[in-house]
């Protein structure tokens, strides 16, 4: 898998431009579909389910793109960097014709594509919307880690320039969407949870939405979410972290078939000569004491370094969306001070609130969001070819 990506990165870069790679994205989701005729509810899961293969791999260079935040903060410490691309994000140094730059915003872009072939579906049902719109806020959310400021569309977008909206209109795009998957989706069943956690639900939304209204500073609502999700009954802290299915609320299952989780794979040892990624000191340096998160992560000689052992390492790491752990230090954060206590009980820990959120959820997509809102200011650029389209889009 990595050979081909390998290959195909280089005969984009020299050629400048996006041909070599960009064949295989311009591939109709809907197959043999006609989505705007009515078709079963057979048919129209499978064009969600192409949308959630989509959300796992947004480009032909998914782990990258999955990674950008988190490569982008301070969690990471590099082993090797196999492809200047990656070092630039890690040093905060993208240019605007960088070709991983534009494959992740398209690639989240043509995620949105397919979410909005669901949605125009006449016979979708309201709970087949509700789970695309949840998809449709996570893509916008992943943007918005990015960029902030990027164009909103919905279903009748008419392929026309946009504007690139304000961070607060684009949070509140994502909040409406959220509202509605929270009230339409089908709920969460504990009693088939592995299945249940790998699609959208009342749940994963409620979880998603108390992710965002922190961002957005209003602890309050995100607390009162969060507080639900923990009195549901239906997640509970684990007491080995590394069992974390039964925390899990929402996740995008890896397919070692398909290949389409790599990152546990550069975040190991096996990646060392290539693009790979250890545990920086400093996060590693919080397990303290009898923490239980010392099991997920593991010491390398040949390396000097700790590397996580949050994900598996072939090619079908899941993609964690939403884990009920975020929800304890959430409510915590606004206020509930049990919560921070039951949840340090758990962890045998004795962090303060910002440390626990850095060491709990590491490698989860959230650490970026979290220096912004500290004080962090960089911004990825729009990718030039994105800007050369649309006389609306500047840097």
């Amino acid at each position: 898998m990595k050979t081909n990506k390998i290959l195909c990165l280089f005969l984009g870069l020299s050629l400048l431009g996006f041909s070599s790679c960009e064949d295989e994205l311009n591939i109709r989701s809907e197959a043999s579909l006609d989505a705007t005729t009515t078709l079963s509810t057979e048919d129209v899961d499978k064009l969600l389910t192409a949308v959630y293969n989509r959300m796992m791999e947004p480009s032909s260079y998914a782990y990258f793109n999955i990674m950008t935040t988190e490569i982008m903060s301070d969690n990471y410490r590099p082993i090797k960097f196999q492809w200047f691309q990656v070092q630039n994000l890690y040093e905060h140094n993208v240019p605007a014709d960088d070709i991983l730059l534009s494959y992740g915003y398209f690639g989240y872009f043509r995620a949105i594509e397919r979410i909005h072939t669901v949605m125009r579906v006449p016979s979708a049902s309201t709970a087949q919307i509700a789970m695309a719109r949840y998809c449709r806020a996570l893509s916008y959310l992943r943007l918005y880690d990015s960029f902030e400021r990027v164009p909103l569309v919905d279903e009748n977008y008419d392929n026309k320039p946009i504007a690139p909206s304000s961070k607060e209109d684009v949070l509140d795009f994502i909040v409406k969407d959220l509202e509605f998957a929270m009230a339409n989706s089908p709920a969460f069943n504990a009693k088939n949870a592995e299945v249940s956690q790998c699609t959208p639900t009342q749940e994963a939304a409620k979880a998603l939405l108390a992710r965002v209204y922190r961002i957005q500073g209003d602890l309050p609502s995100a607390g009162a979410l969060a507080e639900e999700l923990i009195t549901s009954g239906k997640f509970s802290l684990a007491v080995n972290p590394s069992e974390y299915r039964g925390e899990t609320i929402m996740r995008f299952a890896g397919n070692k078939g398909e290949e389409n989780g790599s990152w546990g794979w550069i975040m190991s040892p096996q990646a060392a000569t290539w693009n790979c990624f250890a545990a920086a000191d400093e996060l590693v340096a919080l397990v303290k004491g009898d923490d239980t998160r010392a099991s997920l992560f593991r010491y390398n000689t040949e390396h000097g370094a700790y590397f996580s052992t949050k994900y598996t390492t072939d090619d079908d790491s899941d993609l964690l969306v939403s884990r009920i752990a975020e929800m304890y230090l959430i409510s915590a954060e606004a206020g509930n001070a049990n919560r921070l206590t039951e949840f340090q009980s758990v962890r045998k820990s004795a962090l303060a609130l910002d440390q626990e959120r850095r060491l709990e959820l590491s490698f989860e997509w959230v650490r970026w969001q979290d220096m912004k809102l500290a004080g962090e200011t960089y911004v990825l650029p729009y990718p030039q070819r994105a800007v050369d389209s649309n006389h609306l889009l500047k840097n």
